[in-house]
């Protein structure tokens, strides 16, 4: 039998169970549940660190991975909680392993799935895994929000300009917020700036021309500053700012306190996913007063947030020019943007690369190219795709040995010589020749499965690959009804068939690459 054992901390603790030890546990587990027979062990450790509520952790997935590849017989995990923190999740997981005929076995709740007690006991604890999980959860939301409330630092990422310091309240020690003056010249300049017309997008170039950098040594871009500006720890507490923020529905402590002495924190700007941070609405800030001094005053403070308003660009392109909109990219990965003037009654346009505009020749050396220079080239890349069909590439790449008819023919050559071995077995059972005999069975098992595991993924590869060989004969049609009708549609007609056709389209030094 193969049995995978998935070993998981989220968190280093002395006191707790290492993963080596879990792996030790789960093994020994496993001796006595199969007893008798022969145990292969595959263990997958590389998930220490990683929360259980965020099922992307690699050696969960390479394990998944093997579980629908029919690699594994049983799945050990020293506690439940170890692979599945939420009923949803656990289900999910488990309806894979019934699939597939993956027994699971836990150690600490000393249960396997074999018999109906056993998934009934599992589904139980799975849900009260998830009811810790929340709790748990919901006590540390509950802590924090208290700890906010009084204005108190609750940790995380420090804002620019800004350090933490430990006071005593009461008889308890807290962490709050003060002024750091060796860095909060560079805020200030920054509202300076922003409040003088200044874009954000300038404001990015103004520090990269002048080597202003965060703390980690990095140039500041648009979202850092984004972020910066509209951070509330560097307003005024005035009453300016109470109404602010109370017509935008945040909840705020009482207007008495709003005596414009004391800078601002808010909280629950963000909420924290698997594995990311998405910004709340308004009502779901939490603006408490802090202890240190106010930074911006109010009035500016509201003036830089309305003047991010101002920045926000959604006006319609004034000229339709460039096939390649929205699709073009740059060598460097970036986006190519389209710039166009008029000089003399005359109109030039130009494709550029958006970050090289924004950081400068040194981040990236790529020119402005004329837009019907690059237009021209891209449709006789597709005029050649006419003709040439097979340039439309879609299709994975087979690698060498993933021949389905090759493995099936292999694995029946193999299955036969296991039966013959097994029948010359039976007939050496009490000679010498046995041991050897079972050596071979052994050998030319393992290497049975290897050759399953390899036709599973040849089938599924060339399943995919005849999926994709209907999207490139698709796109060929539509390279070849654009190519007709290019004089009679419309610009936005082209622009999203051309964005239909492709991913993206790399300019590069020798002309357009394709992506499909």
């Amino acid at each position: 039998m193969v049995i995978g054992i998935y070993p998981r901390k989220s968190v280093y603790r002395d006191n707790s169970d290492s993963v080596q030890v879990q792996i030790q546990l789960c093994r020994e587990y496993a001796s006595l549940v199969y007893k008798g027979q022969p145990l292969e062990f595959r263990v997958y450790d590389k998930d220490e660190g990683f929360s259980g509520k965020n099922t992307n952790r690699p050696s969960f997935q390479a394990m998944m991975r093997d579980v629908e590849d029919d690699v594994l017989d049983a799945v050990v995990v020293y506690k439940l909680d170890r692979i599945a923190r939420n009923v949803a999740q656990f289900s999910a997981m488990y309806e894979i392993f019934q699939r597939h005929n993956v027994a699971f076995v836990s150690v600490k709740e000393s249960f396997d799935t074999s018999s109906p007690m056993g998934r009934t006991v599992m589904f139980i604890l799975a849900a009260f895994a998830q009811l810790e999980r929340e709790n748990t959860s919901e006590r540390v939301s509950d802590s924090m929000l208290s700890l906010g409330t009084a204005g108190k630092w609750t940790g995380g990422i420090l804002p620019l300009g800004m350090r933490s310091v430990r006071r005593k309240s009461g008889d308890k020690e807290h962490s709050y917020l003060i002024v750091d003056p060796e860095e909060i010249g560079f805020v200030k300049l920054m509202f300076q700036m922003l409040l003088e017309g200044n874009s954000i997008t300038r404001l990015e170039r103004y520090c990269r021309d002048h080597s202003l950098r965060s703390r980690n040594g990095k140039f500041m871009s648009t979202s850092q500053l984004h972020s910066l500006i509209t951070n509330p720890v560097y307003c005024q507490n005035s009453a300016d700012a109470y109404d602010y923020f109370s017509s935008r529905g945040c909840r705020l402590p009482d207007p008495e306190l709003f005596d414009g002495q004391h800078g601002l924190i808010g909280y629950g700007r963000t909420k924290s996913l698997d594995t990311t941070h998405r910004k709340q609405a308004c009502s779901q800030w939490i603006i408490a007063i802090g202890i240190h001094d106010p930074v911006i005053p109010a009035s500016d403070w509201i003036a830089a947030q309305e003047r991010l308003g101002v920045n926000k660009m959604y006006r319609k392109a004034k000229y339709d020019i460039g096939l390649l909109k929205g699709v073009a990219r740059c060598r460097c990965g970036s986006r190519m943007d389209i710039r166009t003037y008029r000089k003399n009654g005359l109109t030039f346009s130009y494709y550029y690369c958006a970050r090289m505009a924004r950081q400068g020749k040194d981040i990236c050396n790529s020119e402005y190219v004329r837009v019907e220079q690059i237009d021209e080239a891209f449709l006789q890349e597709l005029r050649r795709m006419r003709l040439n069909p097979s340039l439309i590439q879609c299709r994975k790449e087979v690698p060498e040995g993933l021949d389905p008819e090759m493995l099936q023919a292999e694995l029946l050559k193999t299955q036969k010589a296991i039966g013959n071995l097994t029948a010359a077995l039976q007939q050496a059972m009490d000679t010498p020749a046995a041991a050897y005999i079972i050596d071979q069975i052994s050998s030319l098992d393992a290497q049975k499965r290897a050759l399953e595991s390899d036709l599973r993924k040849a089938r599924r590869l060339r399943f995919e690959n005849n999926a994709l060989a209907e999207t490139e004969l698709e796109i060929h049609q539509n390279i070849c009804y654009l190519l007709d009708h290019l004089d009679h549609i419309d610009y936005t007609a082209k622009n999203e068939m051309i964005r239909k056709i492709m991913k993206s389209c790399i300019i590069e030094e020798n002309g357009p690459r394709i992506i499909f």
